[in-house]
């Protein structure tokens, strides 16, 4: 028996994985079994189109966390930069649009918080690496 049978066979018992052993869920957070002909199509080879199109939902998810956690860091640190109120102010305010945007993937993308701003701030590394790349350009 073939590889590609093996895991037709694994995947019709105990549902869909990704290729490094991650169950693959359903929207309801159930595993996705395989069907009898979806099984079928796997030991010949061939990808199911069901798990193809769960897999790019799941693919695509990743990409907007993915997007959302830069942004997040991105804001943090403008606001640790932040020179004066005003330009704190204007953090504030981009920090505000990212949670209207992040609603709209309720429970996916957290939004952004006092407790979660006030931690960031207390993050200090990029300021200290600043001062010293400028000491280091100074020396040069």
């Amino acid at each position: 028996m073939g590889s590609g049978a093996l895991k037709a066979y694994r995947m019709a018992n105990q549902g869909a994985t990704t290729p490094r052993g991650k169950i693959i869920t359903d929207e309801k957070g159930r595993p996705v079994p395989f069907a009898a002909s979806e099984a079928a199509a796997q030991a010949m080879g061939f990808r199911p189109e069901r798990l193809i199109r769960i897999s790019g939902e799941h693919r695509t998810m990743e990409n907007v966390r993915g997007h959302f956690n830069d942004r997040r860091e991105d804001l943090y640190t403008r606001y640790r930069l932040a020179e004066n109120q005003e330009e704190r102010q204007e953090v504030i305010g981009d920090m505000q649009k990212f949670n209207m945007e992040a609603s709209k993937y309720r429970g996916v993308i957290p939004p952004i918080t006092t407790t979660s701003l006030r931690q960031a701030a207390l993050q200090r590394s990029e300021r200290l690496f600043m001062a010293f790349g400028r000491m280091t350009e100074a020396s040069l």
